[in-house]
């Protein structure tokens, strides 16, 4: 399918494995260029050799922690620098740990919220054009 990815940037929030790591797959197979993140620097450096195999779009990586603000800065300045810009962004996370309602403590809420709200509008925040 061709989308007109072509020459644009992606950065895919934890795409190391998981849904993060086929969208990024998806999008390099449209000659997208992809920045992918999460915080296991070797599980990144696996996923960037594969998908520059693909021999389409560029693959670059940046290990951060994305429920830490000053991560998600330094990951679109990264990403900016790589490739000039940020075209697409896909917010993804892995998500808070399983448990029922009654088992999760304050702190897993809070730990929740940082992870799947407020790290998607930090990143959103970043790459809004000044």
């Amino acid at each position: 399918m061709d989308l007109n990815l072509v020459g644009k940037t992606a950065l895919v929030m934890a795409s190391s494995q998981g849904l993060g790591k086929a969208v990024a797959t998806e999008l390099v197979r449209e000659g997208t260029n992809v920045m992918i993140s999460s915080r296991n620097t070797k599980k990144l450096k696996k996923v960037q050799e594969e998908l520059n195999a693909i021999g389409k779009g560029q693959v670059s990586f940046y290990t951060a922690d994305i429920t830490k603000k000053e991560d998600i800065q330094q990951l679109v300045k990264e990403t900016q620098k790589v490739f000039g810009s940020v075209d697409i962004l896909i917010n993804n996370a892995g998500g808070p740990p399983s448990g029922s309602f009654e088992d999760f403590s304050d702190e897993d809420w809070e730990n929740a919220f940082q992870l799947n709200l407020l790290s998607y509008i930090r990143a959103v925040r970043e790459v809004l054009p000044d």
